[in-house]
């Protein structure tokens, strides 16, 4: 009997645990923006986040504070521009010494002759709320571009941004996912060892069924839905998984009891030809 599992969708929960509060580094990268790198300022270390997390992620509504430090400012020019763009909420930061507030796709003019000495540090302090979502998002803290002639990319702190709910919801599907692996592994063994398993293979079908619409959900934005159709998933899954094993372990005992009656055939007429030869030796 052939399995199938239509429209499984792969849900991967990068992280197990969950910390009230982080300091942590961010991702450093293009992050989406399609520039090239400077080469006329570097970033010193890593930026530093801070932020309240869950499972490794960034709790939505929550404060975020960036920091980044550049140094090492190109003196072959005479100055650049800084532009600042970010997605958190209410986003913006003091440049330098705190005097100059800058805000979200604001700017700021760097004159580089003022960073002669290599050991000279431009500190940016960045803050804003994380945006309330309904879906895991990979989240542009803080982006850094540089104008001059063209535009480079200075720095860009990238997070996952998540929520208490939409982390259930993924939870959820990813414990459906693992219950519905398990049913298709016993459906499998049960149906090499000859087990007749269509109500197991009705129940996956059913946990399939659930697992689609829990998968619709979370992607749709109802992270509560998907959590009630991920769990409908799970419990159609062990179903599936209970009736192929007791299928399975009926054919056991069937098997064990045609062992045993095979054995008991033989002991039988073992002792049938012992006590037939004994008797001829007793005739002769």
């Amino acid at each position: 009997m052939g399995i199938k599992l239509k429209g499984l969708v792969a849900i991967v929960v990068v992280s197990l645990f969950l910390t009230p509060f982080c300091v942590g580094v961010g991702d450093v990268g293009v992050g989406g923006l399609d520039l090239e790198k400077s080469k006329f300022v570097e970033v010193k270390g890593s930026p530093s986040v801070q932020c309240e997390e869950i499972a490794g992620k960034i709790k939505a509504g929550s404060e975020v504070s960036v920091t980044v430090v550049l140094t090492n400012f190109s003196q072959e020019i005479e100055e650049s521009t800084l532009v600042f763009y970010s997605d958190l909420e209410d986003a913006g930061g003091h440049v330098g010494d705190g005097s100059r507030v800058i805000k979200d796709r604001g700017s700021f003019t760097v004159r580089h002759r003022e960073f002669k000495d290599k050991d000279k540090e431009l500190r940016i302090v960045w803050s804003g709320k994380a945006p309330e979502l309904k879906t895991q998002q990979n989240t542009t803290l803080l982006s850094i571009t540089q104008e001059i002639t063209g535009e480079y990319l200075v720095v860009s702190v990238r997070r996952e941004v998540s929520s208490e709910e939409i982390e259930e919801a993924l939870n959820a599907l990813s414990e459906a996912r693992a219950e519905i692996e398990n049913a298709n592994s016993a459906i499998s063994n049960a149906t090499k060892h000859g087990v007749e398993v269509s109500e197991a293979e009705t129940n996956l079908e059913n946990a399939n069924f659930h697992f689609r619409d829990a998968n619709n959900s979370y992607w749709q934005g109802r992270a509560g839905e998907s959590v009630t159709a991920a769990r409908e998933a799970a419990h159609f899954a062990r179903l599936a998984k209970e009736r192929a094993e007791s299928g399975s372990a009926s054919v056991k005992c069937r098997n064990y009891g045609v062992l045993v009656g095979v054995v008991v055939l033989a002991v039988a007429v073992l002792v049938f030809l012992i006590i037939k030869r004994g008797r001829k030796r007793g005739i002769y």
